[in-house]
């Protein structure tokens, strides 16, 4: 079945931590709440892991509605590889909404180069964030990088002895704001802090090192923390390397490009591929009329971040508003994008 233009169901994902409220307010969507499940992840073949907790078939994988039939993203992409995925084998991404209502566990993802030698994955986990809004009262931060770096010993001792205080002296908080744009290479240890609502965009893996094994209650399953190896193998994961809050907003903090801009729109470079490797960011502001884009045979993720998009290309027409997502086949060649003081991230 070949569909160019495919708007993508709800899809949130359960997760160790909680939040999910910043979602339903952008989506519009009552009652506005938290919980478990603080992540909506966006067009994902990808499925998600949650050890320790109750089995939810096919939970992480994105779908769609063809006609009356509902059909998972990964099954359309197997039938039509090239017409969907170009000449990609698999989505080189996964993009997902969240929000959190508490600060994340700290953790790292191994790198690309560490996954292929020693986890066998085709990808590590790089991540990029864009902030969309941030909660009332909040000032806002991430965890990025040691400030104070440990030793490795010293770092395998706070980990198993859950020396919190210790912990926390590695980091100092980094500021963050709306229209923020980072990126987190793979190695460096993070969190995101409470009261954040973001796009988080990353290589499609959900390899993960978790060094908290408990916050505000919610406690990490043994075999959830260390990607099933043991301790030393995973303190070769990080980058024990000083950053200072300066050196890191110089570094990880990405300035937007403008692409083009004129009366009607402007469209702008948020992610360049020389960064992400697997795939760029970009934003599209609309303020009337009309935006054309061409594709090069790659597959297109979006979400609308405000106001409604009508999407037309090849004959098919599709209307996107705030909150929603959509995904354009790598066959489709000229895209129209319309709409009046509207904007769109979308991943290619």
């Amino acid at each position: 079945m070949r569909k160019y233009l495919i708007k993508l169901l709800d899809n949130r994902v359960r997760r160790n931590y909680t939040g999910g409220a910043g979602i339903d307010c952008l989506r519009g969507k009552y009652p506005i709440m938290d919980s478990d499940q603080p992540e909506d992840w966006i067009c994902s073949t990808v499925y998600a892991k949650n050890t320790g907790l109750s089995e939810i078939i096919n939970e992480g994988l994105s779908s769609t509605i063809i006609g009356e039939d509902v059909f998972l993203i990964s099954h359309l992409f197997k039938s039509e590889s090239e017409f969907y995925l170009g000449k990609n084998k698999e989505l080189p991404f996964l993009c997902k909404l969240l929000d959190s209502s508490m600060r994340l566990h700290v953790q790292a993802h191994p790198t690309k180069d560490f996954a292929r030698n020693f986890l066998g994955s085709e990808y590590g986990k790089l991540e990029c964030y864009y902030i969309l809004s941030i909660r009332e009262e909040i000032e806002p931060y991430i965890r990025l990088g040691f400030q104070n770096p440990p030793s490795k010993e010293s770092w395998k001792k706070i980990i198993l002895n859950q020396d919190i205080l210790s912990m926390d002296q590695c980091f100092e908080n980094i500021p963050v704001a709306v229209g923020d744009v980072w990126y987190i290479p793979g190695g460096i240890p993070h969190a995101i802090g409470e009261g954040i609502t973001m796009i988080e965009i990353m290589e499609p893996s959900d390899l993960v090192v978790r060094c908290e094994f408990e916050r505000d209650g919610i406690i990490v399953p043994k075999a959830a923390r260390f990607m099933g190896k043991d301790i030393d193998f995973c303190l070769n994961i990080f980058d024990y390397n000083q950053y200072s809050v300066d050196e890191v907003q110089e570094k990880f903090r990405l300035k937007p490009r403008v692409i083009k801009s004129t009366e009607h729109f402007v469209h702008e470079q948020l992610v360049p591929k020389s960064i992400a490797d697997s795939f760029q960011v970009n934003k599209l502001c609309i303020k009337q009329d009309e935006m054309i884009i061409n594709l090069s045979n790659s597959p297109l993720v979006g979400i609308v971040v405000k106001g409604i998009v009508c999407i037309h290309t090849e004959n098919e027409t599709i209307e996107v508003k705030v909150g929603e997502s959509f995904f354009i086949a790598a066959a489709a060649k000229k895209i129209k994008f319309l709409g009046t003081q509207c904007e769109i991230v979308y991943v290619t």
